[in-house]
């Protein structure tokens, strides 16, 4: 929970604002939350819904989305479960557009509908965009061979000769159940294959049209075959850049509550944003030997692993735990800054007040002075900062603290198992040696 305040990340999300209840007046979504929010305060209201809204807010909450779209669906779902008292966009029960199939029908298809719910079918998504959604229906439809045409047509397939031949069979784009070119059993292995796709279980879906392209090659149906390759290579470029995601109450809840705790630990830490992404830093040795350094990224409170780094120490090889976090400190934001990525939001040792102090030194050595740095000890779970003579204790039972607590222990971790590692291979040296 954050108090009134302008100085939010300046990431995607969505933001809930509360009253002195605690009641949720209004949920809104941003790209740039601090820009969007800051709108709200400072300044005029020339709408009397708007600066009532200002005048009640007490509290504002916020949670970091992955991108704006992903913010617009948040934000529909918030407002669908809370109905905030300002909020009108959504008041007419619009929803975002599903790909429902029609089950219920002999020979379904897909349509179009605002609803995730209808008799007897199975309905995907939301979808962002109704332009884009039209274009996937049409996609699947077509690739998939599924009858694009009414329903009225199949009622009595007998009778649809007059009305000649399908222009979507002639075009290789449809099966033709109105004119009974397809049995129901064979039409319902293609309507499966759809479903495959818009459950997101494309590995399945693959490995289906590669045994029906080998079995038409044994057929010597080369022309199917290769229309089927076709789809294939399609499908697999697609799945490089389509990602589906399932939004569940748990995760939301997650999400709010890691947000909460974040802003909570700005707050302790004086910080000037929200510490999202947050680096580790742990040393492991025995009496100086194989000695070696990890470093470990949190991302919004998760585990960010293609960020974790490791290193052998290189330059110190008598007991000295400061020089030994010197150098890690130095390898890894060098290495940073050289390569011109992100940096973290806030960095922190596992150890005391000289652990810290070096880091800190050799920051501004690397012109990073201003990189926030803290240090967590472990006996008594003291939090250590740069700018305070004193260490920062709070309770074990706050969530701060035990988020710094397990990214500390997972640094811990990742440094023990590769120490473990090396000395494993410096053994089985010294043994080759004699």
């Amino acid at each position: 929970m954050q108090k009134l305040s302008i100085n939010l990340p300046h990431n995607p999300g969505v933001y809930l604002m509360r009253d002195y209840a605690n009641q949720i007046l209004y949920v809104g979504k941003a790209k740039d939350l601090q820009k969007r929010v800051s709108t709200y305060f400072g300044r005029h209201h020339d709408s009397q819904k708007t600066a009532a809204l200002v005048s009640n807010i007490r509290l504002v909450d916020y949670i970091i989305t992955e991108s704006e779209k992903n913010a617009l669906l948040l934000e529909n779902k918030l407002i669908k479960k809370f109905k905030p008292k300002y909020n009108i966009m959504w008041r007419d029960d619009k929803t975002y557009p599903f790909i429902c199939v029609t089950l219920n029908e002999d020979f379904p298809k897909l349509i179009i509908s605002r609803k995730g719910k209808m008799y007897k079918a199975r309905c995907y998504g939301p979808y962002h965009n109704l332009g884009n959604t039209a274009k996937l229906l049409k996609y699947l439809t077509f690739t998939f061979n599924l009858r694009p045409c009414k329903s009225v047509i199949l009622e009595n397939s007998a009778k649809n000769a007059k009305y000649g031949n399908c222009i979507y069979y002639q075009l290789k784009k449809c099966t033709a159940p109105c004119l009974n070119k397809i049995t129901k059993t064979d039409y319902m292995k293609n309507v499966r294959k759809a479903q495959l796709f818009l459950q997101g279980k494309y590995p399945q879906l693959i490995a289906v049209l590669k045994i029906e392209m080998a079995d038409l090659s044994k057929k010597m149906q080369y022309e199917k075959a290769a229309q089927l390759r076709d789809n294939i290579k399609t499908l697999e470029g697609m799945f490089d850049r389509i990602r589906f995601r399932e939004i569940k109450e748990p995760e939301l809840a997650q999400k709010m509550e890691t947000a909460r705790t974040l802003s909570n630990l700005k707050n302790y830490l004086f910080l000037k944003t929200v510490p999202v992404e947050i680096e580790c830093i742990d040393i492991s040795n025995i009496q100086g030997q194989q000695a070696v350094g990890s470093v470990v990224r949190f991302n919004n409170g998760l585990p960010d692993k293609s960020n974790y780094r490791r290193f052998k120490i290189k330059t110190v090889s008598a007991i000295d735990d400061y020089a030994m976090m010197r150098e890690v400190v130095q390898r890894r934001y060098s290495r940073l800054i050289k390569e011109n990525r992100k940096l973290p939001d806030l960095v922190m040792i596992d150890g005391g007040k000289g652990h810290l102090d070096t880091a800190k030194k050799t920051l501004t050595s690397l012109n990073l002075k201003t990189l926030p740095v803290i240090s967590l000890a472990k006996k008594d779970e003291l939090i250590f900062t740069t700018d305070k003579s004193e260490p920062l204790a709070l309770t074990k039972d706050n969530p701060a603290l035990q988020l710094l607590q397990h990214i500390r222990d997972e640094a811990h971790r990742f440094a023990i198992t590769y120490h473990r590692l090396v000395r494993k291979k410096a053994f089985k040296g010294s043994l080759a040696q004699k």
